[in-house]
């Protein structure tokens, strides 16, 4: 009975048994779950807290996703990176250093929002027109010579802008020391060049290679996948295996991957989740290592690259299912959106909004992720 899926299941879902803490670094023990029968998925148990993945609805979802054809990222619009005919080297060392600090940029009460020659940019898109306009004026700024010895009082003044009020960048220190950890370790380790972390086809060895810097240090891999994102999208790195990549889940992953109900925590984490109360690194953990899965089960039934995917999901997370205000429970009248630029067409509605639980409820507002702000994971 249902012998197939069980074959698929055991192929590709992974268990996390243990998390051990040790060094304020998350140890993540997987074990594959074979064979599997039913209609979801015992993720993860902490004693307290515990997660499953529905695998029906993760089958519903991919349905929709199948249909998509996606207009995807090159990560080449100098309002934000480097042009396409720029050094390699240079390109890559960017991507190296701004994904090592993209991360929290601000709070939900204090945003990190401005306007630069009279467009308004707020979050990571500010990040990035932060770091471009700096990459155009000086080059060199993002070499290891000049990132060993970067101080909190350069990266404030350059992630900052004072238009229409002062707002600098959350936690400056913080990014100032994963700036120069970075740096040390890409001089000792790889020669100065991003790219030399990239050799061979092994994404668990590029993984590997990566946690090693503290920037890098996610246990989920959020800011790992990224730049592997970014680099394998502009051709710096070969294509990575298929069955190695997985989304870079953060905060607006987590929070569809929960409406639409593809993952399920059980009563007391939902609780704490709703709670609004700072979680611990381990149940971070624990959520987002299950979204990953979660996305990545859709993926190989849909058939489409995770970090393809993430361009919709991280698009859908920022425009239509935001925390506050998702499409699905109030209305959309963007003209420009950068989500309808993936997808082409979506009628001014979520485009998962018919396998969302949350919009079939109307409760969406009522679900969202949890909350972690003090991390540099994501």
């Amino acid at each position: 009975m249902g012998t197939n899926r069980e074959a698929k299941i055991s192929s590709i879902i992974l268990l996390i048994r243990t998390i051990i803490m040790k060094n304020s670094i998350n140890e993540i023990y997987l074990y594959r779950q074979m064979p599997y029968r039913g209609t979801s998925i015992i993720f993860l148990d902490m004693a307290t807290y515990s997660i499953t993945i529905d695998y029906e609805k993760c089958l519903e979802v991919a349905k929709v996703i199948r249909r998509f054809k996606l207009t995807l990222d090159t990560f080449t619009n100098p309002e934000f990176y480097p042009p396409s005919d720029e050094d390699p080297l240079y390109v890559a060392n960017y991507f190296f250093f701004m994904v090592a600090i993209d991360h929290r940029t601000g709070t939900i009460s204090n945003p990190f929002e401005g306007i630069i020659n009279s467009k308004f940019y707020r979050g990571s898109d500010l990040l990035y027109r932060l770091g471009i306009l700096k990459y155009f004026e000086n080059p060199e700024f993002f070499t290891t010579s000049h990132m060993m010895h970067i101080t909190v009082k350069e990266v404030s003044s350059w992630l900052s802008v004072d238009t229409p009020t002062r707002k600098l960048v959350r936690d400056p220190e913080i990014r100032a020391m994963l700036l120069r950890d970075a740096a040390r370790k890409l001089h000792s380790n790889y020669s100065d060049n991003a790219l030399m972390i990239f050799k061979g086809t092994e994404v668990f060895t590029w993984l590997r290679r990566l946690s090693r810097f503290l920037a890098y240090s996610d246990p989920v891999a959020k800011k790992s996948f990224l730049l592997i994102k970014f680099l394998e999208r502009r051709n710096l790195i070969e294509r990575a295996p298929l069955s190695q990549i997985k989304v870079p889940v953060d905060n607006h992953l987590t929070r569809i991957a929960l409406r639409i109900g593809i993952v399920k925590p059980n009563p007391q984490l939902l609780n704490l989740i709703i709670s609004s109360k700072e979680v611990e690194d381990d149940v971070d953990v624990l959520i987002r290592f299950s979204v990953r899965e979660a996305f990545s089960l859709i993926c190989y039934e849909a058939k489409i690259r995770p970090l393809y995917l993430d361009d919709l999901l991280w698009s859908l997370g920022r425009t239509c299912c935001t925390r506050n205000r998702p499409v699905c429970s109030s209305s959309c009248a963007r003209i420009i959106c950068p989500t309808k630029s993936i997808i082409s067409s979506c009628n001014g509605k979520c485009p998962l909004m018919e396998v969302c639980e949350a919009a079939e409820r109307n409760n969406a507002r009522g679900i969202y992720e949890h909350t972690k702000i003090d991390t540099w994971y994501y």
